[in-house]
Parts: structure tokens; C-alpha cells; sequence
């Protein structure tokens, strides 16, 4: 599955997702804009290096449209194909978010986790960056000690993505497009 994250906009993003054999979805505009590292952008980053099969990248590549997602309009299909592909993709997406489990929760979890701890370390002290260090405690505390212990032995690894990723998304230009291909964090285009 390939993932196309496009600098749509000075303060604009969206997505499409290229899948084997399944209907392209889009995202325009995708929410969470970042000019380091848009939202979906950590969740890719963060689901594919914690492994989670039922998170929102997860859910994509075994079908679905994580709730968020619509068949891209055009293309092979006809009007009817498409509307077709569409009420199918519907039912998998739903059926899909009905049985993620916890798995579903934790990617918010660790996804709002990393996204704090990265910026704390590159953005200046503010009151709301030690309101965002509280809640990431809290929510840090509500999480299993085996989730826990998964979460801190993928930090370096996910950081030094966020690195590479955050990078290569500053560069771009409007219309450009960073892909990175599932569950693979490397950028391909």
C-alpha cells in the first residue's frame, strides 16, 4: 500500500492510498496540518513501528477507510463501479472499526504520546506545551505496563523517523507528494 502525503496548500494537506487489487481512497483535505509532520503522518509513523495491524493504517491496508477515507472519483470505474466500490468500502471500513480492540485506542494513545515528546524537544517552552507534557502523563498513565514498555522500546527508532520524514515533508512544495509505503516508514517518491 502506497501512501501519498500531498502538500496541498501553504497550511494544506491531503492524502490518497494506492492498494493491490482495491480502490484508491482519498483525503482532501486531510485534518492536522503540520509544517513538520502533519497528524496522519505520526499515526503512519508510529502504527507501522508498534507493528498495529488495527490502527488506521492498519485497517486501510486490510480494506477499509478507517472511517475518514472515500474511493477516489474518476479513474477505471465507472459512476456505477465506483458507487459500488464505495458501499463496499463503507461496510469494511465499519466492520473493520467495530473489531480493532484496543489496538484502535492505542494508536491514538501513542500517536498523541510520540507527537508530544518530539515537539517538546524542538519547540520553545510555552504554557501550552507544559499543559500538553500533563496531559501526555495522564494519558501515559492509563496505559498497561506492557504498553508501556512497547511504546519506550520503539521511541528512538520512531523519533529518528520523525526525523527523516519531517525532513523530507519541509522540503516539499505545494503539489509535491512525500509516499511512503506500508508498513515501511521510508520515503519512496
Amino acid at each position: 500500500m502506497k501512501v501519498h502525503f500531498i502538500r496541498s496548500g501553504e497550511r494544506r494537506y491531503s492524502m490518497r492510498i494506492e492498494r493491490a487489487g482495491l480502490p484508491v481512497l482519498v483525503m482532501d483535505p486531510a485534518p492536522g496540518f503540520d509544517p513538520d509532520l502533519p497528524h496522519d503522518m505520526v499515526h503512519f509513523v508510529v502504527e507501522a513501528a508498534l507493528g498495529l495491524k488495527t490502527g488506521v493504517f492498519g485497517q486501510i491496508a486490510a480494506g477499509g477507510d478507517a472511517g475518514s477515507f472515500h474511493v477516489e472519483a474518476g479513474g477505471a470505474l465507472s459512476a456505477k463501479e465506483r458507487q459500488r466500490a464505495a458501499r463496499k468500502q463503507v461496510a469494511k471500513g465499519a466492520k473493520l472499526i467495530k473489531a480493532q480492540g484496543r489496538e484502535g485506542e492505542l494508536s491514538e494513545l501513542a500517536a498523541f504520546l510520540f507527537d508530544i515528546a518530539w515537539r517538546s524537544g524542538t519547540r520553545p517552552d510555552s504554557a501550552a506545551q507544559r499543559a500538553a507534557l500533563g496531559e501526555a502523563e495522564r494519558t501515559r498513565a492509563s496505559l498497561s505496563a506492557d504498553e508501556r514498555a512497547r511504546i519506550d522500546a520503539a521511541r528512538p527508532q520512531i523519533f529518528e523517523t520523525f526525523e527523516r520524514v519531517s525532513k523530507a515533508w519541509r522540503a516539499l512544495p505545494v503539489g509535491g507528494a512525500l509516499i511512503l509505503e506500508w508498513p515501511s516508514a521510508q520515503p519512496i517518491g
